[in-house]
C-alpha cells in the first residue's frame, strides 16, 4: 500500500529489507537502509573486491571527498568544513583528545552534559577526564521543563569560570526533546566555555544547519533519518577549532589540513560513505521535509491510540518541543521504571512480534513510538493490541 506525502509519492514498504512479520515502531535507534540503498553499497565494495590495489590506493579518495561534498551541501556548509566518521561517540571522543592534546583540558576544568545525553557521549567524557584531571557534571530538568528552564540550568552552573565544554542533544535519545541548543551554546560563550551539540537525531528529521547552531563542534549522523548505512557520520567545527582535530588513529594524511586525516584511516569499510549520496536522494524522493510532517501527524494519532489502552496519565508531563518522528507515551506507574525492567518489557514486546523501544528515564516508564516512511497506521494499532496481555503478565514495581 502507496501513502501520499504532501507533494510526492512515498515509497512502500517494500523499498527496505525489513521482516514483514514484525511491526517496526524504532527506527530511531538504528534506522532502516532502503534497498536501493544497500545496493548502492554493495556495488562500491563489490568494485573494491574486483581490484583491491587500485581501489584503495587511488578510487578511495575521491570517493570521499565525493561523499564529503554531498554530506556537506545537505548541511549548508563547504566541502572541506566537515569530516567523516563512524558515530557521534567518534566524535566527542576526536573533540576531547584534541582539547587535551591542547593543553585545554585537564585539572580544574569542567565539562558539562545535560542528563538526558547518549550515555556513551557521557562515558567518553568520564572518561576523558578521567585521563586529564577534569571533571564532568550532569545538568539536570525535568521531562517537560519548557525552553528557558533548560537553559537556565546550564546558566545556573555556568559562571564560576571552570566550564571547559558544554554538550548539548540537539534531539535527546530517551526523550525525543527538542532541546534549545543554540541558545545553551549562546551562554557557554557568553562564559568563556567551548560548546558540542550532539545532534544524532538531525539529519533528515529536522533543519540541519552546523554553521548556524551556534556551536563550536556539532555532529550527527545519517542513518537514523538520513537512511544511510549506519557509520555515515558528519563532524562539523568551527573555522577557529577546526585545525586543531585529529583522528584518535593516526592516519596517511597526517598533518595535512582539516579534514583530510580522517580520509585514510588504512583499510577501514567506508562503503557506508559513499553510498550516501543514494541515502539523500532516497530521502528527497519519499518527501524529503515532508517526511517529518507526516510522522508529526500519524503520532498525534498513534499517541492516543496507545495511551487509551495504557490509562491516562495526566500526572505524567511530556517533553514540551517533542521531535516530529520520535514520541513519548508513558507506562502505568510502577512498569519499566528502571533499565533491567525496561529491558524485560522490551523483551516481552518482541516477543508478540512488535519492535518498540521501552525507556526507563526520571524515575518514570516510557514508549518511545518512531514514525519512518514504511509506518501505518495499523502498526500502532498492532502495539496497542498486545500491551493489555503484555502489561497483564508484567508485574508492576
Amino acid at each position: 500500500m502507496w501513502f501520499t506525502a504532501p507533494g510526492t509519492l512515498a515509497p512502500v514498504r517494500d523499498a527496505f529489507a525489513l521482516d514483514p512479520s514484525i511491526t517496526h515502531l524504532n527506527h530511531g535507534s538504528f534506522g532502516a537502509v532502503p534497498r536501493v540503498v544497500t545496493e548502492a553499497q554493495q556495488r562500491v565494495r563489490d568494485r573494491a573486491e574486483a581490484n583491491p590495489m587500485r581501489f584503495f590506493r587511488v578510487d578511495s579518495p575521491g570517493l570521499k571527498a565525493q561523499a564529503r561534498a554531498v554530506g556537506a551541501e545537505f548541511l549548508g556548509v563547504g566541502a572541506d568544513d566537515i569530516a567523516l566518521v563512524r558515530n557521534v561517540t567518534a566524535s566527542a571522543a576526536v573533540v576531547l583528545a584534541s582539547l587535551a592534546e591542547q593543553g585545554r583540558l585537564g585539572r580544574g576544568d569542567v565539562v558539562l552534559v545535560g542528563r538526558p545525553g547518549y550515555e556513551s557521549v557521557r562515558r567518553t567524557v568520564a572518561r576523558w577526564c578521567a585521563s586529564t584531571g577534569a571533571s564532568y557534571e550532569v545538568v539536570d530538568w525535568e521531562v517537560g521543563a519548557p525552553d528557558e528552564q533548560v537553559v537556565r540550568a546550564f546558566r545556573e552552573r555556568l559562571g564560576r569560570g571552570d566550564v571547559r565544554l558544554v554538550v548539548i542533544d540537539q534531539i535527546t535519545s530517551p526523550t525525543g526533546a527538542v532541546l534549545p541548543a543554540r541558545e545553551v551554546c549562546e551562554a557557554a560563550r557568553a562564559d568563556g566555555a567551548l560548546s558540542m551539540i550532539d545532534a544524532a537525531h538531525v539529519p533528515g528529521h529536522v533543519e540541519s544547519r552546523p554553521a548556524a547552531s551556534g556551536a563550536d563542534f556539532w555532529t550527527g549522523t545519517w542513518h537514523k533519518w538520513g537512511f544511510a548505512p549506519r557509520g555515515t557520520t558528519a563532524l562539523w567545527a568551527s573555522e577557529a577549532e577546526r585545525g586543531a582535530l585529529q583522528p584518535i588513529t593516526t592516519s596517511w594524511n597526517d598533518g595535512q589540513p582539516f579534514p583530510w586525516p580522517f580520509d585514510t584511516a588504512g583499510t577501514d569499510d567506508s562503503s557506508s560513505w559513499f553510498a550516501l549520496e543514494a541515502a539523500l536522494a532516497f530521502w528527497r524522493d519519499a518527501g524529503g521535509p515532508a517526511i517529518a510532517e507526516r510522522s508529526r501527524t500519524m503520532l498525534d494519532d498513534a499517541a492516543v491510540v496507545v495511551a487509551d489502552v495504557i490509562g491516562p496519565r495526566p500526572d505524567v508531563a511530556l517533553p514540551v518541543n517533542g521531535s516530529p518522528c520520535m514520541r513519548l507515551v508513558a507506562l502505568p506507574v510502577g512498569v519499566a521504571e528502571t533499565e533491567e525492567d525496561a529491558d524485560r518489557l522490551y523483551e516481552a514486546l518482541g516477543a508478540e512480534l512488535v519492535e518498540a523501544q521501552v525507556v526507563a528515564y526520571d524515575g518514570q516508564g516510557w514508549l518511545r513510538l518512531s514514525c519512518a516512511p514504511y509506518n501505518l497506521q495499523e502498526d500502532y494499532q498492532r502495539l496497542a493490541d498486545v500491551l493489555p496481555k503484555v502489561l497483564a503478565s508484567h508485574p508492576a514495581g
